[in-house]
């Protein structure tokens, strides 16, 4: 399956899939002290591709730079410090269990994430490419058949990564990559 971030900056864009039909959006708010990102889940239109039928709200992520950041899902306030925790030097991988009950890693790296379960590959981050030297296409997520059936935890876990990846290239001290252990409010 291939997901498409128009634009490719993952907390304000529109996701499709290989027919063009809108599965995901984020949209995020800037404040002072907080930025939240809304994602949002659609059900597309079969009969007008890029129109939906009906959204609902899958996750608020609270950005925080001093604290752990919140990943409000599935009815519960998550740190996103105990529920994706980092490991590894310098925390380019992400952890965190699936429905499933088994531990996927995202591997986090300078120009693109990958998801692995035991050691094999399960999506792919494709960055965008303008296209001088070889053909160019939107930045996409791929996902393989194997977490096809979590699919909204894989994107709203990519969407986390990807903006710490991001964030440490864009802005540094934007977003904390290393994020303390504590209690949601």
């Amino acid at each position: 399956m291939k997901l498409t971030f128009k634009p490719p900056h993952v907390r304000n864009t529109v996701i499709t899939n290989e027919q063009g039909h809108v599965l995901y959006s984020t949209s995020t708010a800037f404040t002072f002290d907080t930025r939240v990102t809304v994602v949002k889940k659609h059900v597309p239109n079969e009969f007008n591709i890029g129109k939906v039928e009906s959204s609902e709200i899958l996750a608020k992520i609270e950005w925080h730079t001093f604290a752990s950041t919140v990943i409000k899902y599935d009815g519960m306030d998550l740190l996103a410090s105990q529920f994706i925790p980092n490991k590894g030097i310098l925390g380019r991988r992400r952890v965190f269990r699936g429905p499933d009950g088994l531990l996927y890693k995202w591997k986090i790296g300078p120009r693109n994430c990958t998801l692995m379960l035991d050691g094999k590959e399960v999506a792919r981050h494709h960055p965008m490419v303008i296209g001088f030297n070889k053909p160019g296409h939107e930045a996409y997520l791929e996902v393989f058949s194997p977490v096809e059936h979590m699919l909204d935890l894989v994107v709203l876990t990519f969407i986390y990564v990807e903006k710490l990846r991001r964030g440490t290239q864009e802005a540094p001290g934007t977003d904390r990559m290393h994020a303390p252990i504590e209690p949601a409010n």
